[in-house]
């Protein structure tokens, strides 16, 4: 079915209010079709409830959906409302599973996908929906209430709604139904592992309601036996018409293409597609496109001329932007960058002339769709990769650069595992959000330092720091905030008034800093500070790394002096 449009499904359910169109939706000549065209669909229907219709889906073993079984599975009867339960008898109690009493025997061997339940406590015994656990288990999938579906995460941490339920109001708006549909890929793939069809259950009745005095003795038969549908009509003509039925589908996904998915080869990776990038060929020591495909790449240890896997490639620096506006996705640290639950980069780095770089085979884990993500941004080296990258990737050596936002980070991360009084961090996520502003966006540099300003100062506890200044005798003004109260304190314990001042000036350019770029409307003042940062700095990022020196060595000095009063 498309789930985007819904009105194939109305039809199916909504009476006619014509006499001839009532007719006409009498013979129940769309049934066959529809269910035809569903399970060729991307979603198809495992549970429909609404005014004349009624489908519900099982998985059948193999070795029961053959055509000696037919006609007994034409006796079905159930629905999902059928449940784990307990049979007791004077002299036995057992558990009884869902499609015991289906009306076949055959059907017993079949599991039920999904489950409809209810309890009086809870909704105002409103009913709700379970997936069968052996199946969302095995498939991963999780139930996020918001999107009312079973998601899971695709080979691009996107989240994928495996199975959704839909709600769909009657056009007379006096009824209301519910669809619960599911990709077939996905759960063909469950299919494919246990051995099993799709068995799907349907019943249309269709008649005027308010005005339905019984079938009547005299009706048209119709059966039908094609394209895996098995059942038939029966229409009593100016009354209305009635189908029962069932429909076998091979939905399996093959046990060899699951087998070639789980071992690193996804749908549209059987033959994985490489990019080429302009890389820096050390070992031919010239600067060419090279494929990062690793069938053209040599290691240390292969003698050969084809270039190493460690060629490094470069990239203006707006290839990071993607990473930092959806961290739901990603996660970008300082050299590294993570997809959820798909992918990951394992190390890149940013050289002097401010371009990212990496190595080609790090670029060669990536899906082909991120590989060219970084296709667009690649340029020829303006620079040597960094000096860290040097020592920690090629000699294999700890970096011996000093990188201020990584120390600073580390002592406010410090700070709150030691369970400091005075600062306290506020979001876990914090440290994570705050990185360099790498490129000459405005918008990039404004972002990062209002993450700098809720890492560093929002995280200070103003009601413990005026506690501990009246504790301390201290002159603090009741409209004094955080960082003047700090100022306070420092003076306190024994700083002269100006030295105090010079500890909290990084914390007060931040913290203005963030106002004049976050707080409001763009005016002169954020103008000037940005002349400011290229004239006296040459880049947001020199600027952005001043300012966390700065601050890294506050920290420093503020942590000591105050050890001692916590």
């Amino acid at each position: 079915m498309n789930i985007y449009d819904l009105d194939s499904l109305k039809v199916l359910s909504d009476e006619p209010s014509s006499e001839d169109e009532f007719c006409l939706w009498s013979q129940q000549s769309d049934v066959a079709g529809f269910l035809t065209s569903d399970i060729d669909d991307e979603y198809v229907i495992l549970y429909a409830s609404m005014p004349h219709v009624f489908i519900h889906a099982v998985f059948l073993p193999e070795t029961n959906a053959i055509e000696d079984n037919y006609d007994n599975l034409l006796r079905w009867s159930g629905n999902p409302f059928s449940s784990w339960s307990i049979s007791c008898s004077s002299e036995d109690i057992s558990i009884e599973s869902p499609m015991s009493s289906f009306g076949c025997n055959e059907l017993v061997y079949g599991e039920q996908i999904i489950f409809a339940r209810s309890f009086q406590c809870v909704d105002n015994d409103e009913t709700y929906y379970e997936l069968n656990q052996k199946i969302s288990h095995s498939l991963d999938l999780h139930y996020v209430p918001e999107r009312k579906s079973w998601c899971k995460l695709d080979s691009h941490g996107e989240v994928n709604e495996v199975i959704k339920i839909i709600k769909i109001s009657n056009t007379l708006k006096k009824d209301e139904g519910i669809i619960i549909c599911a990709k077939k890929n996905i759960i063909g793939e469950y299919a494919g592992i246990e051995g099993m069809k799709l068995f799907r259950m349907f019943d249309f009745t269709r008649y005027r309601k308010g005005c339905f005095n019984g079938w009547g003795s005299t009706r048209e038969q119709v059966a039908f036996n094609e394209n895996g549908l098995f059942g038939e009509i029966n229409v009593v003509n100016y009354v209305g018409s009635y189908s029962r039925g069932f429909q076998l589908s091979d939905i399996s996904v093959s046990k060899e293409k699951l087998i070639a998915n789980i071992w690193g080869c996804s749908d549209d990776e059987i033959e994985k597609k490489y990019c080429s990038y302009i890389a820096q060929d050390w070992k031919n020591n010239e600067i060419k496109e090279i494929s990062c495909n690793p069938n053209c790449l040599a290691n240390y240890f292969t003698e050969s001329d084809l270039p190493f896997e460690i060629t490094p490639v470069f990239f203006k620096p707006e290839v990071l932007l993607k990473y930092k506006t959806d961290r739901d996705r990603f996660t970008l640290n300082s050299r590294s960058i993570y997809c959820r639950g798909a992918w990951a980069l394992n190390t890149f780095d940013v050289n002097t002339a401010g371009q990212v770089h990496t190595y080609l085979i790090y670029l060669s884990y990536l899906p082909y769709e991120e590989q060219l993500h970084w296709k667009q941004y690649n340029e020829a080296p303006k620079a040597p990769i960094s000096s860290r990258a040097m020592e920690n990737d090629i000699k294999g050596e700890w970096s011996s650069e000093y990188d201020a936002l990584l120390s600073l980070k580390a002592k406010l991360v410090n700070l709150d595992s030691k369970g400091s009084l005075w600062w306290k961090l506020r979001d876990r996520n914090a440290p994570d959000k705050v990185h360099y502003p790498y490129t000459s966006s405005r918008d990039e540099w404004a972002e990062e330092i209002l993450n700098l300003d809720q890492l560093l100062v929002e995280g200070l506890d103003e009601k413990w720091l005026r506690k501990k200044a009246k504790a301390l005798n201290l002159n603090s003004d009741a409209r004094l905030r955080a960082l003047k109260l700090l100022e306070v304190i420092l003076v306190g314990v024994g700083f002269d008034e100006e030295h105090a001042r010079e500890i909290m000036s990084p914390f007060h350019i931040v913290h203005n800093a963030r106002s004049i770029l976050k707080g409001h409307t763009l005016g002169s003042e954020a103008e000037e500070l940005r002349k400011t940062a290229i004239t006296e700095y040459g880049s947001y990022k020199n600027h952005y790394e001043k300012i966390c020196t700065d601050c890294d060595e506050s920290i420093e000095i503020i942590t000591d002096a105050l050890s001692e009063i916590e």
